[in-house]
C-alpha cells in the first residue's frame, strides 16, 4: 500500500466533505436570500469536485474485484470527468459561461451534466466494487451518493433544475455524498494505522 496515496485521499476526502456540506449551507442561503451564496456555492462544487480526484486514487490503491484494466480505465473515466467538470464550473464562476437552469441543459451545461453522469458511474461501482477495506455501510452509501450523481446528471438534461430526477438526484449528491466522504475520510485514517479490515 502507498501509505502517502491514501493519507492524501484521506485528507481529500474531508475537504470533500467539508466542501459538501458548505454547498449544502450556500444552495439554500441562495434560494431564500440570492446573491452572493450562488456564486459561493458554484465554488465550493468545484472545490468538493476536484478533491474527489484523490479519493479515487486511494480506493484504487487499496484495491477491489475488478481486473486491473477495467480498474484503471474506470478511474480514467472519473478523473477524466473531474477535469472536464471543473474547467466548466470554474469558466461559470469567472463569467465564461452561462447557464439556463430552467430548461434541459444545452451547450457548455449539458457537457457538465453528463460529466456527472461519468463521475456518478464510478461512485456507483467502485464502492461496491471495492475490496475487503471497505465495510458494507461505506459501500452502500457510496453507491446512493453515485447513484444522486447520476440522477441529478440525467435530470439537468432532461429538464433542468426542475426536473424530478434532479430532485432526487440532490437527495445522493448533496446528502449521501458527503457523508460518505466524511465517513470514508475516517476509514483511510483506520487503515493506515493499522486498524481493522487492514
Amino acid at each position: 500500500m502507498d501509505a502517502g496515496r491514501v493519507r492524501r485521499a484521506s485528507t481529500a476526502a474531508m475537504v470533500v466533505a467539508v466542501a459538501g456540506a458548505i454547498g449544502d449551507v450556500t444552495i439554500l442561503l441562495f434560494f431564500t436570500i440570492g446573491q452572493p451564496w450562488g456564486t459561493l456555492n458554484d465554488m465550493s462544487l468545484l472545490v468538493m469536485t476536484a478533491a474527489l480526484a484523490p479519493v479515487m486514487l486511494g480506493c484504487y490503491e487499496l484495491g477491489g474485484v475488478t481486473p486491473l484494466v477495467p480498474a484503471r480505465l474506470s478511474l480514467a473515466a472519473g478523473i477524466g470527468g473531474i477535469a472536464v467538470w471543473c474547467v466548466i464550473q470554474a469558466a461559470l464562476i469567472t463569467g465564461l459561461v452561462s447557464f439556463d437552469y430552467e430548461h434541459a441543459a444545452t451547450g457548455a451545461y449539458a457537457i457538465e451534466a453528463l460529466m456527472l453522469i461519468v463521475i456518478g458511474a464510478w461512485l456507483t461501482g467502485a464502492p461496491l466494487l471495492a475490496g475487503p477495506w471497505l465495510p458494507p455501510l461505506l459501500r452502500w452509501l457510496g453507491a446512493a451518493g453515485g447513484l444522486g450523481w447520476i440522477g441529478l446528471g440525467l435530470g439537468l438534461l432532461l429538464g433542468g433544475l426542475n426536473h424530478p430526477l434532479t430532485y432526487l438526484g440532490g437527495v445522493g449528491y448533496e446528502i449521501a455524498f458527503p457523508i460518505w466522504a466524511f465517513l470514508l475520510s475516517r476509514r483511510f485514517r483506520q487503515l493506515l494505522a493499522g486498524g481493522p479490515g487492514r
